[in-house]
């Protein structure tokens, strides 16, 4: 490759410094982005609190062992918006209302929570927001919480559900 010592242009009308700098220079903006970013969003998967946690996973356990204790299971039915539930134990039907809480795996702004009203034989009712996409971890509990059934719906866009104890 041949240089011509006699070329006066400026360096900055030379092609080359700039194709050097155009990577370094990359990495800064991408990081400043990734910095918004972090700075910005929210850390709803971090729990502040651990012992807290580990023993209301304890206090959960035994609501779980109560519904097996009852001999608790049910079916659940979605249909857009509208919620069935099949509950196949006699003592429980009507006591009092059933609450159902849905909680999406990833954003706690998803979340939800919906009383279903008893509407005979042994079949409760009630209405929910749509579902947006991802995984949802689904609790039924009656009012005053002494048990716990529950699932896991892979996809929002599921129809049916078998409600176990929880483990």
């Amino acid at each position: 490759m041949y240089i011509d010592a006699k070329d006066n242009t400026p360096w900055y009308k030379q092609p080359w410094p700039w194709l050097l700098m155009i990577m370094p220079a990359t990495a800064v903006v991408a990081g400043l982005y990734t910095y918004s970013l972090a700075a910005t969003g929210s850390s709803g998967l971090v729990v502040d609190d651990y012992y807290k946690v580990g023993k209301a996973i304890n206090h959960s356990l035994a609501k779980g062992q109560q519904a097996s204790a009852l001999g608790l299971q049910g079916n659940l039915a979605l249909n857009g918006t509208s919620v069935r539930l099949l509950l196949d134990h006699a003592e429980v039907q009507a006591s009092q209302p059933l609450v159902l809480k849905l909680f999406h795996a990833t954003i706690p702004d998803r979340d939800q929570s919906v009383t279903l009203s008893y509407a005979g034989t042994g079949m409760w009712t009630g209405e929910i927001e749509a579902l947006s996409a991802g995984k949802w971890h689904v609790h039924l509990l009656p009012l005053d919480e002494n048990w716990r059934l529950e699932g896991i719906m892979p996809t929002a866009d599921m129809t049916t559900l078998a409600l176990q104890p929880a483990q």
